[in-house]
């Protein structure tokens, strides 16, 4: 009987201290709960997905009107330079990790693990932004990414643990509402352009000659509707990836809000981890979206 006794009150010790714990938040690990870290790992692997993009589509126009018969090509149209979407590719893929970074370091602070950033990422976002042949969008977000950076910079130097967590996210948060609407814009308007033009040259240098096909080319003309089929389904995917992409840009914002909105009101971890909690599994069904889009045609 008395085992049985100090068991119990053992077991009831326990759950009091667990009690106690959850209640004053001191031992939820929000990066743990929200996973920040690893949201950000997400991140990191499946965003260039489409930004990188900004230059493929120009070389896959390219290669379709290197391939058209030079008497089939107007007189005036000449070869894409790729060279400005291939730096605006790369422009975007820095701010984009810049942004990734910065979540990933607000998970680290949350956790009171060392917080750290590439000092690299902050010397290519600067050289990358002197170049004014951007769109005025991805001009703007160079330089949030340089803001983010700079805060990003201050707060390993002064040591910030979790109790600066609020100070950094509300001195951050307009920069980052900017940084991620300058991303999306980016995206779903100029590279939606690009894809556009794409879609143009792509019917162009199909329709014509499938439509010119003799009766005798009837097996060589299965074969062409079958590739036009396969490049248009590509072309759909990259489409649908770009609308994810805009999304988890939304998505990054909406949960940077929430952060600065729960930071304000001292709120606990677990509360903290609640709120954002359907804000983070909308961004990972994104990501999700746009890794398993890179896997079709």
């Amino acid at each position: 009987m008395p085992i049985l006794r100090i068991r119990c009150n053992l077991f009831l010790q326990v759950v009091a201290i667990s009690s106690l714990c959850i209640s004053l938040s001191s031992c939820v690990d929000l990066d743990d709960a929200a996973g920040l870290s690893k949201l950000s790992d997400e991140a990191r692997a499946e965003l260039p997905r489409v930004s990188n993009d900004v230059a493929g589509t120009c070389a896959r126009q390219n290669t379709l009107f290197e391939n058209t018969p030079p008497a089939e090509r107007p007189k005036t149209e000449q070869a894409q330079d790729c060279r400005p979407y291939e730096e605006l590719a790369d422009h975007l893929a820095k701010d984009q990790n810049v942004l990734v970074s910065y979540f990933d370091a607000l998970g680290k602070l949350a956790s009171n693990k060392p917080m750290t950033y590439d000092a690299a990422i902050d010397e290519n976002v600067t050289a990358s932004s002197a170049n004014t042949s951007f769109s005025a969008n991805a001009i703007t977000a160079g330089n949030d990414a340089q803001s983010v950076l700079k805060s990003l910079a201050d707060a390993v130097t002064n040591g910030y643990r979790e109790k600066q967590l609020g100070q950094l996210i509300t001195a951050n948060d307009p920069a980052i509402q900017s940084l991620t609407h300058s991303l999306n814009k980016v995206i779903t308007s100029d590279y939606a352009l690009l894809l556009a033009n794409e879609q143009l040259s792509l019917d162009t240098f199909y329709q014509g000659p499938m439509a010119g096909a003799q009766p005798q080319e009837r097996l060589a003309l299965i074969l062409v509707q079958r590739q036009y089929a396969y490049d248009k389904s590509a072309l759909q995917s990259r489409k649908d990836s770009m609308v994810a992409y805009g999304k988890a840009m939304e998505d990054f914002a909406s949960l940077h809000a929430k952060l600065k909105q729960q930071a304000e009101k001292k709120a606990s971890m677990v509360e903290i981890a609640k709120q954002v909690a359907p804000t983070i599994e909308s961004l990972k069904t994104a990501l999700s979206d746009i890794q398993s889009r890179s896997k079709q045609p």
